[in-house]
């Protein structure tokens, strides 16, 4: 019997994700947490800040990237916008640098460590004062780096791209129910955010300890992980590397080891 994989996330990464699992040979049953809604007035602050001059584009997530091309779609070029005035890119990650190449353009900075504190590392080694930086990402990216930032003399423009916005606990408890049934071996997260949101709806419906029954839990980053244990829960499984290949080849080590 095929080892039985569960995780959260956006509706746009399922599919894929799922192709991945079956690539390791695991089976895999997954919904997202929450939704992810465009911005409509972030299209004005874009056009603002290249209008003014970027000299660094960040993107943390393959979420940020679609949903800024989209948002530009048919009234600007992002594509050409870049490229106009030769701004850097910098990627958190492998999967967010392969979305921007998907595109047509090529990234020149990405953290080694996808974190926050990868972003602080990175930019510790290049000239940032008076540097005109722009973030384009979620409602919930980390306000940490951008006081960085700014202590560090740069100029810094955060544009909320998307908002998240939870399921309905209706439809939760739905989703809910087929997880229980499916039977989960492990049980996966992503991200704080995605635990923080299955953990309080699970809560709100009295069924927290029933979904972590049976199941071990695997956790992308120490940030992550931490989250998961202020809860009084065992994380099994690390993964150090931000992109869900990693952590399908540390569960497959681990199922090798056990």
């Amino acid at each position: 019997m095929r080892i039985k994989l569960a995780a959260f996330r956006p509706e746009n990464l399922l599919s894929h994700t799922s192709e991945l699992a079956a690539q390791y040979g695991f089976d895999f049953f997954g919904f997202p947490v929450f939704d992810l809604v465009e911005k409509e007035e972030a299209l004005s602050e874009i056009i603002a800040v290249f209008n003014e001059g970027v000299d660094i584009v960040v993107f943390t997530s393959v979420n940020g990237v679609r949903k800024a091309f989209d948002l530009c779609e048919g009234k600007i070029d992002l594509r050409e916008k870049i490229l106009e005035v030769d701004a850097k890119l910098c990627a958190i990650g492998p999967v967010t640098r392969e979305e921007l190449q998907k595109k047509g353009l090529r990234v020149n900075l990405m953290p080694a460590v996808y974190s926050t504190e990868g972003l602080k590392d990175l930019f510790s080694e290049i000239k940032v004062r008076d540097r005109r930086i722009v973030f384009i990402r979620s409602s919930e990216g980390n306000k940490e780096i951008i006081r960085f930032l700014e202590g560090k003399g740069a100029l810094v423009k955060d544009i909320v791209i998307y908002q998240l916005r939870r399921k309905d606990i209706t439809e939760f408890e739905n989703l809910l129910e087929g997880l229980v049934r499916y039977k989960p071996d492990y049980i996966i997260f992503t991200s704080s955010l995605t635990f923080e949101i299955f953990f309080e709806l699970s809560k709100e419906l009295k069924r927290e300890k029933e979904i972590f029954r049976g199941a071990k839990i695997v956790a992308i980053g120490d940030l992550t992980t931490e989250t998961i244990t202020r809860e009084g829960l065992k994380v099994d499984i690390v993964a150090e590397k931000g992109t869900f290949e990693s952590l399908l080849n540390e569960i497959k080590i681990y199922e090798a080891l056990h």
